[in-house]
């Protein structure tokens, strides 16, 4: 038990937070101290990751040992690298992480972390059905115990026929995540699904959230605080419709589609408007198009809703500038978003031929 343990807390955290120093060492140094956006992009990365190597694996019809193998030494390459790079900072971040804490109001923080973890634990300690968990939980259950990557159906184990077999589900191999996490803690892709994912992605929806109040607000941690609140309470109270992103935040956050839904395109938001402050220079892009190609990895409808969302904001920031004083027209940025598209471009591209 213990054992497993420290295992969700290297796989889930520790990992995770290393990636994402690297991506901020990288790319985005004036967010070099930001141990929350570090631990969001650090997951990823690791979806981006997931995504480039699962799908032509699929298609070659490798093992899920040979993807889990392959997935893990990528990422314990860039732990090294990111270590190597971030070891001098380590005590600097932890300091500013600590001082972070000190200055934000304590009550209204303590209530925040009782809100979403009480919405974490809930979902994490309490069952809930759904027929989607035939693609996603049966999927990556499927791939465990045969060691294939969508040879068999999740529906009629049969190799041919059957939903999960179409193109639209192997260029967005979601359960193949649930497949690499659960081999790689050694425990039951259903466990790391209901019980471990709950307890990460419901979390890491707030601090996106946070992060984008933090920007709102300019830096009032107060009516930051104040915002998660309301918002907490909105989620609670926003089962009205099974469709709407409070329902697939708080009863399916392991399934692909609640992850696009209230974690990459709230994040295309964050990227987008750290974007702007920065004139989109290449590191901004960067994490964009990571974000992208890692939203296409929760399912095929990420190729299409995020360049959508992306392309939305930049014409609507942009157009208002595109003829500035000296009647100079500017488009630069315009055409940067585009190019941060260029993953769900691809692989579009790739699922019209299939």
């Amino acid at each position: 038990m213990i054992f497993k343990g420290i295992n969700i807390l290297v796989f889930l955290f520790i990992i995770p937070i290393m990636l994402g120093l690297l991506l901020i060492k990288l790319f985005l140094k004036k967010q070099k101290d930001n141990i929350i956006l570090s631990f969001v992009l650090g997951i990823i990365l690791e979806f981006a990751i997931c995504e480039i190597i699962a799908v032509p694996m699929i298609y070659l019809e490798k093992s899920l040992q040979e993807l889990v193998n392959l997935h893990n030494i990528i990422i314990g390459i860039l732990v090294i690298i990111s270590f190597i790079i971030n070891v001098k900072s380590f005590k600097e971040i932890i300091k500013n992480s600590f001082k972070f804490l000190k200055q934000s109001p304590k009550l209204l923080f303590i209530l925040v972390i009782i809100l979403v973890g009480v919405q974490a634990l809930v979902l994490a300690g309490y069952m809930h059905e759904d027929a989607d968990d035939a693609t996603y939980v049966a999927g990556a259950t499927v791939s465990v115990q045969t060691d294939t990557l969508y040879k068999y159906s999740a529906q009629t184990g049969q190799t041919t026929g059957g939903e999960q077999l179409a193109p639209r589900y192997r260029l967005g191999p979601f359960p193949l995540y649930i497949a690499i996490i659960a081999v790689s803690i050694n425990m039951h892709p259903a466990i790391v699904a209901h019980t471990i994912f709950p307890i990460i992605f419901i979390p890491m929806a707030y601090m996106i959230y946070g992060m984008l109040a933090n920007k709102l607000f300019n830096g009032n941690k107060k009516n930051v605080f104040i915002f998660l609140i309301l918002l907490s309470i909105a989620h609670i109270w926003g089962s009205y419709s099974i469709r709407t992103n409070f329902t697939f935040l708080l009863f399916r956050i392991w399934q692909g589609k609640a992850i696009l839904a209230n974690i990459i395109i709230p994040l295309i938001w964050l990227l987008f408007v750290i974007g702007e402050e920065d004139k989109f220079k290449f590191g901004s892009c960067v994490l964009i198009f990571i974000t992208i190609l890692g939203g296409i990895l929760t399912t095929t409808m990420g190729i299409a809703l995020p360049p959508i969302v992306l392309m939305s904001l930049s014409l609507a920031y942009e157009i208002p500038k595109i003829i500035d004083k000296e009647n100079k027209f500017r488009i630069t940025n315009i055409l940067k978003c585009l190019a941060c598209c260029i993953p769900a471009i691809v692989y579009g591209g790739i699922y019209f031929m299939l």
